[in-house]
């Protein structure tokens, strides 16, 4: 049976309110279009039910209300997700004589150009925010190349003993798409953009003086990170990346939520469908190869779980999300830190990766094979001189399977613990004169 089921108009009543015709199915019951809206925005409230999401007399009028980074992507699970806790500060607002139990910092990481996508995500929100008029909302576009210091830029090398080795680069004008061209397949960029992703945002967080950032994954969604990080070697970082945490960012700990997570991203979908949020999607022009090899490891997997949605097998989805909440993290008594993600790394994966893999080439034997040996030998004697030179860098298992194939002299070129000074990009005279109609700015009185 699919997530969602529609209906005839006057078949039957909705099994809700009673009172309205149904217009669906889902989770075994008939809803009628504001009962089903209810019902994706009652799942938002039962995650951030903590006492600093509502009304608070004394901290609304004093203007010290907790400030939430909405991260937006503008695909169909970030709109929703403004939409809905849009909604719920409008219902404080109408309730109570026009005070908010926090305030929204929307956040867009600019993917234009990476992504080549259709339109500006600047574009739709002058007439997205005016859906929540009159709750005041802050937007703020962030480049990835923010990501990007000169100074942390190393050129890392994985040998074949699978020790890790950085040497700093001198600083030329680079972006990250330059540095993720660089990549050996697109799964490899995909993972390290997520990395760019969350540090970026955390950054943000931290500047804004955001105490939380919450993300629109769905149930699908967050059982795809499952099977994707364990495909990509980080399967001790799932206990901590699927589930709402605390995480600790310099001097500041910054609420993760995921408010969306107990919705199937079917269900998500239908209330854009019914919200008339659709007409706001930014999508990508690439369009994405059928070759499963050209496709990254998440495509391939939420293909996956597009399929089971299809053919009725939509609750596989909660099954996975259900067994990676089993997990805890691995225990180890001495811990260091993966020099390009961040995250923990609790046993050292070369001596795992020496057991499984042969790296010693077959024997030489013909005078050709001799030839063809001194040759490439030479030609590699000045850049191994320079390699040997580096200084060894810790690597999680999942840096190494991202960089694998990276040896000798093909160093790959990405920044090591850089310092982020993000530079947020200018909204054009013409939206921010529109913007400025919805958005409360800094300089603005209570």
């Amino acid at each position: 049976m699919s997530a969602i089921e529609h209906l005839s108009q006057g078949d039957l009543k909705c099994q809700r309110c009673k009172e309205e015709d149904a217009i669906l199915k889902a989770r075994s019951e008939f809803h009628c279009k504001q009962c089903f809206l209810r019902l994706v925005r009652g799942k938002q409230r039962k995650q951030m039910s903590a006492e600093k999401y509502k009304i608070n007399y004394k901290k609304s009028t004093s203007g010290q209300l907790e400030k939430v980074l909405v991260a937006l992507s503008a695909g169909t699970s970030s709109l929703v997700l403004l939409d809905v806790l849009g909604n719920l500060l409008l219902e404080q607002q109408q309730a109570h004589r026009g005070l908010q139990g926090f305030e929204i910092v929307v956040v867009n990481l600019n993917e234009k150009e990476l992504s080549s996508l259709d339109k500006e995500v600047s574009s739709i929100l002058p007439e997205l925010l005016s859906r929540f008029e009159p709750v005041q909302i802050s937007f703020k576009t962030i480049p990835l190349d923010s990501y990007i210091d000169m100074k942390s830029l190393h050129e890392i090398h994985i040998e074949n003993d699978f020790s890790s080795l950085a040497n700093p680069v001198d600083s030329q004008p680079c972006t990250l798409i330059d540095l993720l061209n660089r990549c050996l397949n697109k799964s490899s960029a995909e993972d390290l953009l997520s990395i760019v992703f969350e540090k970026l945002l955390l950054q943000a967080a931290y500047e804004e003086g955001c105490g939380t950032i919450v993300l629109g994954h769905s149930m699908t969604r967050i059982a795809n990170e499952i099977i994707a990080l364990t495909v990509k070697g980080r399967g001790s970082s799932i206990h901590k990346l699927i589930s709402n945490r605390i995480e600790k960012y310099k001097d500041k700990e910054i609420d993760i939520v995921y408010p969306l997570r107990d919705l199937l991203f079917a269900e998500i979908d239908e209330y854009a469908t019914l919200s008339d949020l659709k007409r706001f999607e930014v999508h990508s022009s690439v369009v994405k190869s059928r070759v499963s090899k050209n496709l990254t490891i998440r495509d391939l997997v939420g293909n996956y779980f597009a399929n089971l949605d299809a053919t009725g097998y939509s609750s596989t989805a909660s099954t996975v999300m259900k067994i990676g909440q089993k997990l805890g993290s691995p225990e180890s008594d001495s811990m260091t830190n993966c020099k390009v993600c961040g995250e923990c790394i609790y046993q050292d994966p070369k001596g795992w990766l020496k057991t499984i893999t042969v790296n010693d080439p077959a024997p030489v034997e013909t005078e050709d094979e001799k030839s063809y040996l001194r040759e490439y030998s030479s030609s590699l004697e000045h850049s191994l001189n320079k390699v040997s030179e580096g200084g060894n860098i810790d690597l999680c298992y999942g840096c190494i399977t991202t960089l694998n194939g990276v040896r000798g002299h093909q160093g790959f070129i990405w920044p090591i613990e850089p310092k982020l000074n993000l530079q947020y990009e200018e909204v054009s005279d013409e939206k921010k004169q529109v913007l400025d109609e919805f958005v409360l700015t800094d300089t603005e009185d209570d």
